[in-house]
């Protein structure tokens, strides 16, 4: 009996280890269908967000290059509807001097290598060069019979060809309309690749992407990187694409899918198409999946305590992850700003100084002088956007002085005014003229712009928007949205509008970098992250509130300061002239050379211009006492301006360099003293910076800040 009870108590262990073994393979099971469930729903969580930024990254890098695309081929068609115009009432000159204007024309656009007048026959009349003999039949060319049997006044590209130089080109066309609107001929010119083909190079972001240009009916003009012609069943795939989209399609080249982005180019018949191959783009997701497939294991292998720490380690890779490709946004966003900037900013100095020059000689009252005036407005404009672009990129050359708020929002607003929707009405109360902030004007202006931008999209069926400047005293610490207060003295700007508010579940994201509430191809969602900044850099912050169907309200607070902003400066004040000092200029852009030798012989000094910073230190170490004073660019493909002043230095102890730049900070600054530039100009450089610059180091004065 004892004997039975024993085998029966052994069976009931057994069953319960049973029992427990069972559940133990039950539990594992639970864990490795959890952490496996877990671990695909990660995986398709990366995929969709890695599918969403590249979609987005490739419509923003299209709709940018689109631009910039319009912006650089608008100065071409600008030249040939100048000529075409021009021509019919200017028949008679003399033909050499015909063929001097459309030389001055070429070399007012750089990227312009020729021009050429063709009469109704296709013969053609007028030359910049000696490329194409004058007399010769050009009739059967395709651009000619486009232009003669088109019933508009179009815009034609070539097919691209090769220019003697070897560079690839194409030949754009406009047509010639006698007095009595009749076909007259028609006006070329060919455009040189080169600066757009740069600018695609630059923006390649370690070759994850390929940048196309496209005629309307699929011709290629230029890729980058660089490969050979695309086949016409590509273009097919491209042109059934939906323009200004976000697709993934399957290569014809290759058979791989990639990600693209088609955008017309403003105004002409181009299209900009941007890709990224979706292995390329997927390869961390796929990374990530097969780490954590094995994570899961690992964690099954060791259990609770290890799962647990393992699941906090993978928190933090995650969260390590996020900031890495947040950081590598910014900085790629940063250098595709930084290299815009420096490109516009060489063009822009060509018009601003131009067009400074250009207002000197026209009669004040004139229509001439209006019109000057309107470009020379639109200029400063542009100098602005070159800021917004810098203030991004944080390359901007800035400084912290006392500035008068108001007077900075009173203009910003002004600039507004006049491109607001006629159903938009602006209330503005600026009650603080008396109050200055530490810092500059243009970061102040870019987030009262900002705001009021974001303001009068929140309205599009129109409504008020409201703008107050006021000064605030805190008697006690103020916890903000973002940022926290401490007692003081406050300039409080508050933007507010009518329009649709902003969703609660939106709220606390909308000054993420990157993230924004409007469809692909509308917005970066870059705005509200710059006044972010902004605000915290200058040690204040925001406060946000908004209602859904009524609209919001924007306040930032920067602490004001004691201290008294400097009154601005007075235009009509006479300019500082030289007399008969030499001064060497530098600059690898030909049209800047041309613009600051005439803008200094103007002011009474004797120019020398160098287009290539190691010819100009050839010319300064064979006779180091002929230059009073030295005027650089920094970036230059050669010899760098900072290098370049050091070099002259060796040469000649003492020599006075000024340096222009685009770009700057604390970095060039430091650069520059230590290479021994006496001061640093920003460009665009205006004539009245560069004549008080000038008369203060050879003065004797010395600045690098």
């Amino acid at each position: 009996m004892r004997r039975v009870i024993e085998q029966l108590r052994e069976a009931a262990n057994a069953g319960e280890h049973a029992r427990l073994r069972l559940a133990l393979v039950l539990l594992g099971a639970v864990i490795i269908a959890a952490f496996t469930a877990s671990s695909a729903y990660d995986g398709w969580r990366a995929y969709q967000h890695v599918v969403i930024s590249t979609n987005r990254e490739v419509q923003n890098l299209a709709s940018a290059l689109a631009e910039q695309t319009a912006w650089s081929w608008s100065e071409c068609d600008l030249v040939l509807q100048r000529t075409a115009d021009w021509y019919p009432g200017h028949t008679q000159l003399p033909p050499g001097q015909i063929d001097q204007v459309l030389a001055a024309a070429v070399s007012s656009v750089p990227q312009v290598r020729g021009m050429r007048i063709m009469d109704a026959q296709g013969i053609v009349r007028y030359s910049s060069d000696n490329t194409v003999p004058i007399g010769k039949n050009l009739s059967q060319r395709p651009y000619f019979a486009a232009q003669q049997g088109s019933a508009g006044d179009e815009f034609f590209i070539t097919q691209p060809l090769i220019t003697q130089s070897g560079r690839s080109a194409v030949i754009v066309s406009r047509k010639i309309l006698d007095g009595q609107g009749r076909f007259a001929g028609i006006v070329t010119a060919v455009v040189d690749f080169g600066d757009l083909s740069r600018l695609y190079s630059a923006v390649m972001l370690r070759g994850k992407f390929t940048v196309e240009l496209l005629r309307s009916d699929g011709t290629l003009l230029v890729r980058r990187p660089a490969a050979p012609a695309l086949i016409g069943r590509r273009f097919q795939a491209l042109t059934a694409l939906r323009p200004g989209a976000t697709f993934r399609i399957r290569s014809p080249m290759d058979g791989r899918r990639e990600f693209i982005a088609i955008v017309p180019v403003p105004s002409l018949p181009l299209l900009v198409a941007v890709t990224r191959n979706e292995d390329i783009a997927l390869a961390s997701v796929k990374q990530e999946t097969i780490h954590g497939a094995v994570r899961t294991l690992l964690l099954v292998l060791l259990g609770s305590l290890t799962i647990a720490a393992l699941v906090w380690q993978l928190r933090r890779v995650e969260q390590r992850d996020l900031a890495l490709r947040q950081a590598q946004k910014m900085e790629a966003i940063g250098t595709l700003a930084g290299g815009i900037a420096h490109d516009f900013n060489n063009i822009l100095g060509a018009i601003v100084g131009y067009g400074e020059l250009a207002q000197q000689q026209a009669p004040e009252g004139s229509s001439q002088r209006r019109y000057l005036d309107n470009i020379m407005h639109a200029a400063g404009r542009a100098r602005s956007l070159i800021d917004r672009i810098l203030g991004f990129s944080r390359t901007g050359l800035t400084e912290r002085v006392p500035i008068r708020a108001q007077a900075v929002v009173a203009e910003t607003l002004g600039l507004l005014q006049g491109s607001l929707p006629p159903n938009v009405r602006l209330e503005k109360q600026l009650l603080a003229a008396d109050c200055a902030i530490i810092g500059d004007e243009t970061r102040l202006h870019q987030v009262t712009m900002n705001l009021c931008t974001n303001a009068v999209q929140a309205m599009p069926e129109g409504g008020v928007l409201r703008v107050t400047l006021e000064e605030i005293a805190l008697s006690a610490p103020r916890q903000l949205h973002r940022g926290r207060l401490a007692a003081g003295d406050y300039a409080r700007l508050t933007v507010s509008d009518s329009g649709t508010g902003i969703p609660p579940q939106a709220l606390d994201r909308i000054f993420d970098p990157f993230f924004t509430t409007k469809p692909v191809g509308e917005g970066t969602g870059l705005g509200l992250s710059l006044v972010h900044g902004i605000a915290t850099e200058l040690g204040g912050g925001i406060e946000v509130a908004s209602v859904l169907g009524k609209g919001t309200t924007f306040r930032i607070w920067l602490p004001a300061t004691r201290e008294s902003a400097p009154a601005p400066a007075g235009e009509s004040r006479e300019l500082p002239r030289g007399h008969g000092e030499t001064v060497m200029v530098v600059d690898d852009e030909p049209a800047l050379v041309s613009l600051s030798e005439e803008t200094l012989a103007e002011l009474g000094y004797e120019p020398v211009g160098f287009g290539s910073s190691v010819a100009a230190l050839r010319a300064f170490k064979a006779d180091p006492e002929r230059f009073d004073v030295v005027l650089t660019d920094e970036v230059m493909p050669e010899l760098p301006g900072t290098e370049l002043a050091r070099e002259l230095g060796k040469a000649r102890a003492g020599v006075r360099v000024l340096l222009m730049s685009g770009h700057g900070g604390a970095y060039l600054a430091e650069r520059a003293g230590a290479a021994g530039v006496s001061e640093i100009l920003r460009k665009p450089v205006q004539k009245r910076d560069l004549a008080e610059s000038l008369a203060s180091v050879l003065a004797g004065g010395r600045r690098t800040g």
